[in-house]
Formats: C-alpha cells, sequence, structure tokens
C-alpha cells in the first residue's frame, strides 16, 4: 500500500533530525521511486546522506564487518575486515583478513592505555619485520579525525559517494521504504566516478590508468539500511558492467554486526614477539613491504 510523497520526507527526517512534525511511516509502506522519490526528497536526502559520516563515526561500543570484493578483468582482491571499539577511553581492534590468500592476515589493536598500538603480521608478511608483531606510537590524527577507525572506514567511504553522487544529481535516488521492523531502506544510483572519487577502494595505478571516461559513468545500485533510532545497520554496493574493452565487478557489504565488549579485544602480545617500529620512516617502510609482499 502506497502512503503519500511526504513519507519519505518525514522518514529521513525522523532518521537524521531533517525535519519536524512528521507523521510515523506505517511499516511495510513502500514509498516513490525514480524520478517521483528525486522530486519528493530533493535536499533532504542530499542533507541526510553529507550527514551520514558523522552517524557512522558516533556509533560506539559496536562490532563491524565490512566484504569487500573488486574485479578489474582478471585482477580481483577480496577481503574481510571486521572490528570492534568499546570503552572510554576507547580500545579498537581490526581484523583484516584476504579472502584470496589465507597467509594475507593484518590485525591492528590498539588499547585505550599507554602511548603504543600494534599490528600482527600474518605468514605472507614474515619478511617484512624478524617478529610476528610490531609496535608502534599510537596515531593520534587517526584517533581524533573522522572515519579515522579503520572498522567503519569502509561505510564512511561508501557514504561518501552516495553524497557525491546525490549532490550532483538528485535523479540519484530510486526510492525507499519502511519495513515491518521499523528500519528505513533507502536506494540510490551511485556513478563508478564518485566511487573511485572519495574513493571507497585504493586502487593501484596499474588499474586506475586503464578506467575510461565511459567506465566512469556506469551505475552502481547501493542500499541503505538505516535502524528506527536513526543509527546506519547496513550499507551495500552491488555491480557487474563493462566498456572500453574492460569488466568490472564489485560487491561491498558493510553492516555494524553488534556491541562491543572486552571480550572482543585481543590481550597485549608477548613483548618478545615485538618488533618496536621508532619512528614514522619505519613504518613506512613496513608498509612498502607489505605492500611489495601482496604484489602491489
Amino acid at each position: 500500500m502506497r502512503k503519500r510523497p511526504t513519507t519519505i520526507i518525514c522518514a529521513l527526517g525522523a532518521v537524521l533530525v531533517l525535519a519536524t512534525a512528521c507523521g510515523q511511516a506505517r511499516a511495510g509502506t513502500a514509498l516513490p521511486k525514480g524520478d517521483d522519490a528525486a522530486a519528493y526528497v530533493g535536499g533532504k536526502f542530499e542533507a541526510a546522506m553529507n550527514k551520514l559520516q558523522d552517524v557512522i563515526d558516533n556509533q560506539r561500543d559496536v562490532t563491524t564487518s565490512s566484504d569487500n570484493y573488486f574485479r578489474f578483468d582478471e585482477k580481483y582482491a577480496h577481503s574481510l575486515i571486521t572490528a570492534a571499539r568499546t570503552g572510554s577511553p576507547e580500545s579498537r581492534v581490526v581484523h583484516n583478513r584476504s579472502q584470496k590468500n589465507p597467509d594475507d592476515v593484518l590485525d591492528t589493536f590498539t588499547p585505550a592505555d599507554g602511548p603504543v598500538e600494534y599490528m600482527y603480521l600474518g605468514p605472507a608478511f614474515k619478511a617484512a619485520a624478524p617478529t610476528s608483531w610490531v609496535s608502534m606510537a599510537k596515531s593520534e590524527v587517526g584517533q581524533q579525525l573522522k572515519c579515522g577507525f579503520a572498522g567503519v572506514y569502509t561505510a564512511c567511504k561508501m557514504a561518501d559517494a552516495v553524497a557525491m553522487s546525490a549532490n550532483a544529481d538528485k535523479k540519484t535516488v530510486k526510492g525507499a521504504k519502511v519495513g515491518r521492523d521499523g528500519k528505513t531502506e533507502l536506494t540510490a544510483d551511485v556513478t563508478f566516478d564518485a566511487f573511485l572519487t572519495r574513493p571507497v577502494e585504493q586502487l593501484p595505478e596499474s588499474i586506475k590508468s586503464q578506467i575510461t571516461p565511459e567506465l566512469r559513468k556506469a551505475v552502481i545500485p547501493t542500499k541503505i539500511l538505516l535502524n528506527p533510532d536513526g543509527t546506519l545497520d547496513q550499507i551495500v554496493m552491488e555491480a557487474k558492467f563493462e566498456g572500453s574493452g574492460h569488466k568490472v565487478e564489485l560487491r561491498y557489504d558493510f553492516r555494524f554486526t553488534g556491541k562491543a565488549s572486552a571480550q572482543d579485544l585481543p590481550k597485549l602480545p608477548d613483548p618478545a614477539q615485538v618488533t618496536a617500529l621508532p619512528d614514522r620512516a619505519a613504518k613506512d617502510a613496513l608498509w612498502a613491504k607489505i605492500a611489495e609482499a601482496r604484489g602491489n
């Protein structure tokens, strides 16, 4: 059953405090699509997307999961990133697992106490350091910068890409609906150009140099699922397209998976298994070795 056009504006207003005096959307209601949705939502959708990074970054004491897949012709990367942030002051842990190479494992652990954070290097990077763990001074910028937590970085870039597309063309908005669980589902078409510009994925120059203006115009259907309280539940981008003699396939699925607690954090590593990186140069050298091991 369709609702009045104002329903979508009210839903977004209730979600992100962008409007007042809106009636509550009825569960299971389908809202306008296509040009109608663009006309009715207008600036409300743009404002919602422009604020979504803040919404994502402000969700605390949470666990997250980000399943990232990108293929360009025969080259592909596939990783699963799970993370937790909890406490005040906050402790953070991020587990990065390649779904292509099981030895490609990187874990970062930033305990609330002390000036040091840690990184675990999987078997693929055994030549990068003499021990399986390294330590380095905490990055104050990473702690304070919006979306500086690696566990939500992909979601923030996805939201930014949606905002970029919506700001450029209101017809990006394809529709919205309120489910029987009270969650609001927004759908939009994001350009591949926005995906690359923000960027959702950091591509090597060898691939970026082959991406033509024709490919950049391709559309990526995107779904954003918001909880009744306005927090993000899930954001998904998925597409297959081709042009200029190339084929592209991508799927990015980010979701908040639950409430974090101290049990989600690892123990401090054995000091005998930790190599201390004394400065930024040593840290940069480590990342260069990691990139070399990955063939980047």
